[in-house]
């Protein structure tokens, strides 16, 4: 009841969830291009997670797992013959989760080892203490339908754990809205939520989620854990425009049923290839110049937190950038890597964020 009317106000006042309000970019997370910048860029299209195992940098694009060899290029190193929608490295080996909803094991103690969690939807993964965590998006959506999730408004993801040995498992958490990221730290897992625009804290045994970083600028996407703290990938950035769109119900229910999806009000992971996309018009461009300050629906950005996860630095692909959608963002070797799956490429910079 309380909750119910608390909503009511909300809705009434325009506060809490039915604010369009979005955080500005400043502090540690003041635009800059240094993702465009970077000195190494390494294509590889439709690329998606990064994950580093036997020390060897491997990405996934498609149906295939690829190994970043010394020469800085990739080899196809494994075929799964099925999309790979989440990646991780477990005991010297690589787990890859498949658009079929099983997890695969390549190489280390665990090789040819096959787990079906019943998830179709399966967006991220992390290893540790003889168990896979497994985060599902949604248990309506696939995970190349995120925007029409995010549109739906759904909350139906949740977040698992597999025992590596017997491949038994038990949910931690669920009824979240798009967990993206999982990173272990310590007795808890660090879950990035999407549509909720933040960071939990979740119990590896189970029990209440925390709030760690509530309110962020961007679609919270892969979290990696690295020394003295965090990377995290912002795949899209939030829009008031969005905000808006998210609390009219009826028209989103007709955007969907009538208009096709490149075109709708909605994030995305690369926009500006077509005139008629929200925003690409107007006031957007003049006299042909897309301004890095435009209103925009794709963009790149990596924040850096500390073991706190206040956050330190980022990495920036404007809105007139050519690195946008950031899946995933890994620190390996006193290197940083990012990949953009909107623009097909793996970019490479030194850990303080000057170009590689």
């Amino acid at each position: 009841m309380i909750a119910a009317l608390a909503r009511t106000l909300d809705n009434l006042l325009g506060r809490g969830e039915a604010a369009v309000t979005v955080p500005a970019l400043d502090g540690a997370m003041r635009p800059n291009r240094r993702l465009d910048e970077a000195g190494t860029k390494l294509p590889l299209e439709n690329v998606d997670c990064i994950a580093v195992s036997a020390g060897l940098v491997h990405a996934s694009a498609g149906d295939h797992i690829h190994r970043l060899s010394p020469a800085k290029q990739w080899e196809a190193t494994y075929g799964c013959g099925a999309p790979i929608t989440a990646m991780a490295a477990v005991e010297g080996g690589l787990a890859a989760a498949l658009a079929t909803g099983e997890i695969v094991i390549f190489g280390g103690a665990f090789d040819g080892r096959r787990y079906d969690p019943g998830l179709a939807c399966i967006t991220a993964m992390v290893a540790g203490g003889g168990r896979l965590y497994v985060a599902s998006g949604s248990a309506t959506n696939g995970a190349d339908d995120w925007q029409r999730d995010l549109m739906e408004r759904n909350a139906s993801g949740s977040v698992r754990h597999i025992d590596l040995e017997s491949g038994e498992g038990s949910t931690l958490a669920d009824g979240l809205a798009w967990p993206a990221g999982l990173a272990l730290a310590g007795d808890r897992l660090i879950a990035s939520e999407a549509w909720r625009h933040r960071l939990l804290g979740l119990p590896v045994d189970g029990g209440p989620a925390e709030v760690l970083a509530a309110d962020l600028p961007a679609y919270p996407g892969r979290i990696s854990a690295t020394a003295g703290g965090y990377w995290l990938a912002g795949f899209a950035p939030r829009s008031q425009l969005v905000e808006f769109v998210l609390r009219e119900p009826a028209y989103r229910r007709r955007m969907l049923a009538e208009v096709p999806q490149p075109f709708w009000v909605a994030p995305t992971l690369r926009s500006g290839r077509s005139f008629y996309e929200p925003l690409q018009g107007g006031g957007v461009k003049h006299l042909g110049l897309l301004k890095p300050w435009a209103p925009t629906m794709s963009a790149g950005l990596c924040v850096r937190f500390d073991e706190g996860l206040r956050p330190q630095s980022s990495l920036h692909s404007r809105a007139d950038g050519a690195t946008h959608g950031i899946t995933s963002v890994i620190e390996h070797d006193g290197h940083v890597f990012a990949a953009s799956r909107g623009d097909g490429v793996v970019v490479a910079l030194h850990a303080m964020g000057e170009a590689a």
